[in-house]
């Protein structure tokens, strides 16, 4: 169960955010044009909804391989119960990208040459990849920071939830100067299934592994391995 807890908890996370981003990134949808609120709410509301989808079948509600990570750096967790995680995970992933696929199978079409990898990965504004990687590295830490401190001894799916929430739509609000991801999960993870699946109109649209590798893989692992310890020394302090 706690394996499917994150392939459950992941899916809803990955599917709500990337279904609106094929609604204002794609021609013939409902949404169509980007409002910066909107969005904010949409991808507040995927991970809030994940964590307590998670959190309410028993996970432990990882959703993003940095905590993983740092869960087996600093909270002893078993490299293949970690292994396990991030496969499901990874496959939350493909899950997501396939069912986008098919809803928006039309919309896809229509859509022509225009821009997709970004329906399903988070880039810069302007690329710098020195200064992306500090970005998403502090924003992870600081997103994952707020959540773990905020969920200390709460075992409330809804608590747990809104936290997420919370700590979403304030750091995109406030610090967002970038198109940071703060999840190798949402971003790296999903990139290969956009390499591999039948995504209609894709042409010759091809994945920055570059960006992907050392922003959203290392540099958002490193700040979740960081908010990991930094919210285990507090609390033991505490």
């Amino acid at each position: 169960m706690e394996y499917l807890a994150e392939y459950c908890g992941s899916l809803v996370f990955l599917l709500g955010g990337y279904a609106y981003m094929c609604n204002i990134s794609l021609k013939k949808t409902l949404v169509s044009t980007l409002n910066y609120i909107e969005l904010v709410v949409a991808w507040s509301l995927a991970v809030g909804l994940g964590l307590a989808v998670a959190a309410r079948m028993g996970g432990p509600a990882y959703l993003n391989p940095g905590v993983v990570i740092g869960s087996v750096i600093w909270n002893g967790l078993s490299l293949k119960v970690a292994a396990l995680n991030l496969l499901m995970e990874f496959l939350a992933a493909g899950t997501a990208v396939l069912v986008c696929m098919i809803f928006f199978w039309d919309s896809f079409k229509a859509s022509g040459d225009m821009p997709k990898r970004g329906i399903f990965a988070a880039y810069a504004v302007e690329k710098n990849l020195p200064l992306n990687f500090v970005q998403e590295l502090l924003a992870t830490f600081l997103f994952l920071f707020l959540v773990f401190i905020g969920i200390t001894n709460v075992t409330n799916p809804l608590v747990i939830g809104a936290v997420g929430f919370a700590s979403v739509a304030l750091l995109s609000l406030s610090l967002n100067s970038t198109g940071f991801s703060m999840n190798a999960m949402r971003s790296v993870f999903s990139s290969i299934w956009f390499a591999i699946l039948p995504i209609p109109n894709k042409g010759q649209e091809k994945v920055d592994w570059g960006y992907q590798l050392i922003v959203n893989l290392v540099g958002s692992s490193i700040g979740g391995v960081l908010a990991v310890i930094a919210t285990a020394c507090i609390n033991t302090a505490l």
